[in-house]
């Protein structure tokens, strides 16, 4: 079974020390995938507007995906509108992701009932 868990303080700022990530002023988020011992792979936020993704890696796109959704869907629970990557993601995303530029928190998580239809 993979889990995917929210890191604490002390593993995020180890994991932005062994990533050299530098964080800023806004608060951090950051979420870890695993099966049982194993590590399948981790994402990090930065609250904001849009809120930054500092960092993503996984091998699996699946796993990538949750992780992200993790990781933004709080901030788009708390108002945040949009997202930006700060860098390349480590690893496949499904489709639908913005990769460059902004991409908007309510198409990744409105759901497909309540979004509007073009005629």
């Amino acid at each position: 079974m993979i889990q995917i868990l929210p890191m604490g303080k002390d593993r995020l700022a180890a994991l932005c020390q062994e990533k050299n990530i530098r964080p800023g002023e806004a608060p951090l988020r950051g979420c870890v995938a695993a099966a049982r011992e194993e590590t399948l792979g981790w994402c990090l936020a930065a609250e904001g507007e849009p809120c930054l993704v500092l960092g993503l890696e996984a091998e699996d796109p699946h796993v990538g995906d949750g992780l992200l959704r993790a990781v933004l869907f709080p901030l788009y629970q708390a108002g945040r509108k949009g997202y930006r990557f700060a860098c390349t993601p480590g690893g496949p995303l499904p489709a639908g992701y913005a990769l460059q530029g902004e991409g908007s928190l309510d198409e990744l998580f409105t759901p497909c009932s309540e979004r509007r239809k073009d005629p």
